[in-house]
């Protein structure tokens, strides 16, 4: 149990950073262009990696749409950014957007560039990072809206 814990701890040292978060353009799903860098100085973001056939991904968008649904407007911007893993094309991704009535932005990491400049090994993993632009934290597991609210609420969101 002691190493469990000291692993634990280590995870979560590891995972809360505040280093620049690596810049990226996408093209999202309703077509307008979306820059990280252009976040800066105007809100957080909260970047979700994420694939539609991921058992843990289907089970945690419910709960970043009502999150999304309490800090909209709020400092805080969502990506749910589409890996293409296996069998997954965009059509399925945007498939399940629409299937969950998600209003979040989504967009497709093309090739998962974006997803090996982050080091994305597993999913979801979702990437919250402060108005400055700095990686507060990273969560490599699915999330509830309770958790992804009280990581939210400890953002610098200006």
């Amino acid at each position: 149990m002691a190493i469990l814990s000291l692993v634990l701890m280590l995870v979560s040292i590891a995972c809360t950073r505040l280093e620049p978060a690596a810049d990226f353009q996408v093209t999202l799903f309703n077509g307008e262009e979306f820059t990280l860098s252009e976040q800066v100085g105007r809100s957080a973001t909260v970047v979700n990696f994420w694939y539609p056939s991921c058992p843990p991904c289907r089970e945690e968008m419910p709960h970043f749409e009502a999150a999304w649904q309490e800090f909209q407007g709020d400092g805080v911007r969502f990506l749910g950014l589409f890996v293409p893993m296996g069998f997954d094309s965009e059509q399925d991704a945007r498939d399940f957007v629409n299937e969950l009535g998600l209003t979040f932005d989504f967009a497709t990491d093309n090739q998962a560039l974006i997803a090996q400049s982050y080091g994305i090994e597993f999913f979801p993993t979702t990437y919250f990072i402060d108005i400055n632009g700095k990686v507060s934290r990273m969560v490599i597991s699915n999330l509830d809206q309770d958790t992804i609210a009280g990581i939210i609420a400890e953002l610098d969101r200006g």
